[in-house]
């Protein structure tokens, strides 16, 4: 699969990453469709220091419509092909990194999701 990480003010990489495989509680999900929101731009544009909670050398992007491709074996909220919009405090299972959840590329991991 294909990512955008953040590298520095004004500076992208996109590269290529293994798709990711559930654990017992965990989804995969491929997006969509994703949007670029203004905290993206001011990150990109200014660096880190925006107070924006997007990390150098994370996943960029955290806007988007998703649809679950791979559920754990102990999941039952969720179903492969169900659409979702993930929320971006949670769904990288670490708060601090709400802004770089992996919007922009088509597939990331969600750990310990919750409905």
């Amino acid at each position: 699969m294909k990512a955008a990480i953040y590298k520095g003010q004004k500076n992208i990489d996109i590269v290529n990453m293994p798709t990711p495989t559930p654990g017992d509680f965990d989804v995969v999900i491929q997006n969509l469709y994703a949007g670029i929101c203004g905290s993206d731009v001011a990150v990109y544009n200014h660096g880190t220091e925006t107070g924006h909670k997007v990390g150098e050398n994370h996943e960029f992007g955290h806007e988007a419509v998703s649809q679950v491709v791979s559920v754990g074996r102990k999941v039952t909220d969720f179903k492969v092909g169900d659409r979702i919009f993930p929320y971006p405090l949670y769904a990288r299972g670490d708060t601090s990194r709400a802004g770089s959840m992996g919007g922009i590329f088509r597939i990331y991991f969600s750990p310990k999701c919750k409905a």
